[in-house]
């Protein structure tokens, strides 16, 4: 028993030391952010053919959410100065890589001394059909054309997750990420 919970312990350990945070907050130490009051989105939108715009806004309207609560107001995009910081907000979306399967495997055998031999077959087996979707979050911000922060954090999900869950899932994904924005002044980065 002593050996199992030892084991077990061991796992858990290995488990906890693997998993890797996804947040990664960076930014300029010269910038005063206290001085900023008013945000605004660029206009400039990713035009791939994969592009997803309700993606982009379900960000936004995320990021509109967490900075209001902190207190800044949201411009209408008109020049690049009409605001005090400009945000520009991407996304990428990646299948998690399934090692949940199991293999069934048919070969050679020898039965005293008597030697068999079949024809080798090898197969795997997904467990689980519905794939892991990695959705990453990336917002960097900017003042007068000089980046002054970075961000980007992921979630996880099922890729059929409903709208409402997708929402959810963004907003907590975005509310993590700008959770101590703006930035207390230190030299160096940001990483939870």
């Amino acid at each position: 028993m002593k050996q199992f919970l030892i084991i077990s312990f061991l796992f858990t350990l290995l488990a906890a030391c693997s998993s890797k945070p996804t947040i990664n907050v960076d930014f300029n130490p010269n910038t005063n952010f206290q001085l900023f009051t008013s945000y605004q989105f660029s206009p400039n939108a990713n035009t791939s053919v994969d592009a997803n715009p309700i993606m982009i806004n379900r960000i936004q309207t995320a990021i509109d959410t967490t900075l209001a609560e902190k207190g800044l107001t949201k411009h209408e995009y008109t020049d690049k100065n009409s605001a005090d910081i400009t945000i520009q907000v991407s996304f990428s979306e990646r299948e998690k890589q399934n090692n949940s399967s199991f293999s069934i495997g048919l070969g050679t055998a020898t039965m005293g001394g008597n030697s068999r031999s079949s024809i080798g077959v090898n197969t795997s087996v997904p467990i689980n059909s519905k794939a892991d979707i990695i959705t990453k979050i990336i917002i960097d911000m900017s003042d007068v054309n000089q980046a002054i922060w970075h961000g980007s954090d992921s979630y996880e999900a099922k890729a059929d997750l409903s709208m409402e869950q997708t929402n959810q899932a963004v907003y907590t994904t975005v509310n993590n990420l700008l959770v101590n924005f703006p930035p207390e002044k230190t030299p160096e980065k940001v990483q939870k």
